[in-house]
């Protein structure tokens, strides 16, 4: 395998966030202008922990506050193209770290900082979400499975050869 030494890994706090038996997903547009799903949350910052992570990206990306319930799964995901590996190194190897989360009851505050592509966010079934162009997509078709287990489930690792962004 070619070493790419300007890519890094990043390290991401994905949150499932459940309300009234619903699951909040962000909704996204890509450079094609398609729609796809991904789970509210991001980046760790240096120094931050992984429960502190997707509680400041659950309040950036949707304004709802969050409280960390337990480690759920975990997926990782290699972008192989070599454009996007020039053009968005930050976000060409990610390790998603994947926690149930439940909706503190305080009233939602303004959205601080959308996404990457984010257009809104919407409230499914955990049974819809599973249909859906879900991000990461080792989760599609398994939400039910994930929030269902009682320990943390790896989904696996993919490489993906198309721009994302």
């Amino acid at each position: 395998m070619t070493s790419v030494p300007d890519v890094i890994i990043r390290n991401s706090a994905k949150a499932l966030l459940l309300d009234q038996g619903k699951l909040l997903l962000n909704s996204h547009l890509d450079s094609t202008g398609s729609v796809y799903y991904d789970l509210p949350g991001g980046g760790q910052h240096p120094l931050e922990t992984m429960e502190e992570a997707v509680v400041r990206e659950v309040l950036e990306e949707t304004g709802f506050t969050a409280e960390p319930i337990r480690f759920a799964a975990m997926a990782e995901e290699i972008f192989t193209n070599p454009d996007m590996q020039a053009r968005f190194p930050q976000y060409c190897h990610r390790v998603m770290h994947i926690f149930l989360v439940r909706l503190c009851p305080n009233a939602p505050k303004a959205k601080a900082e959308l996404d990457f592509q984010q257009t809104g966010s919407v409230w499914v079934l955990p049974e819809e979400a599973e249909a859906m162009p879900l991000v990461p997509i080792q989760l599609r078709g398994r939400v039910r499975q994930v929030l269902a287990s009682e320990t943390p489930v790896y989904l696996g690792s993919v490489r993906r050869n198309e721009i994302c962004m």
